[in-house]
């Protein structure tokens, strides 16, 4: 069976709104398809994405597959203080994703959260192998309605549905 991410993966977590949080069994071959995976940067373009895909795993009766991409800090960066502090991010975006998916109207059934350790795009398109879609939110600087660098990478490599969720005119 192909690997799903790293060891990095011990970090995930199932959620049932109704259950509360365990740790989750790896993802068999034969439920990827059961499973929307969404990409979390922190950025309002993949909370708008998370919601989306919130739903429709809800309304689909699917897996919703959270995933926070992490990479090791730089150490020409003396911004970061804790080598430890990238993975520390990509959890506190999980924590507060799934916070707010729990309060949805109607959140999806199935929720698995990770911080998989890797560079985004690679990690989602990776992540994504045989899921039924891959959103993300669309984040381009100049124009919040186009993908950026993550979004073009998985638009190029993914063999998964990718689907974009643009911010609103008015954003």
């Amino acid at each position: 069976m192909e690997s799903l991410g790293t060891r990095s993966d011990r970090e995930t977590m199932r959620v049932s709104p109704r259950q509360g949080i365990a740790p989750a069994d790896e993802i068999t071959e034969d439920r990827r398809e059961g499973r929307i995976v969404v990409g979390l940067d922190g950025s309002y373009g993949s909370a708008l994405a998370l919601r989306w895909a919130a739903r429709e795993a809800a309304e689909l009766g699917v897996i919703l597959d959270v995933v926070a991409a992490w990479t090791e800090a730089d150490p020409e960066r003396p911004t970061l203080d804790r080598p430890d502090a990238p993975l520390s991010v990509a959890r506190e975006r999980l924590e507060r994703a799934l916070a707010s998916l729990v309060r949805a109207p109607i959140p999806p059934d199935r929720i698995v959260a990770t911080p998989l350790h890797g560079t985004a795009g690679e990690v989602l398109v990776a992540r994504a192998h045989n899921a039924r879609l891959l959103v993300l939110g669309a984040s381009g600087i100049e124009c919040p309605t186009i993908p950026g660098p993550t979004g073009v990478y998985c638009l190029r490599h993914s063999t998964t549905p990718v689907l974009f969720v643009p911010a609103p005119p008015d954003a």
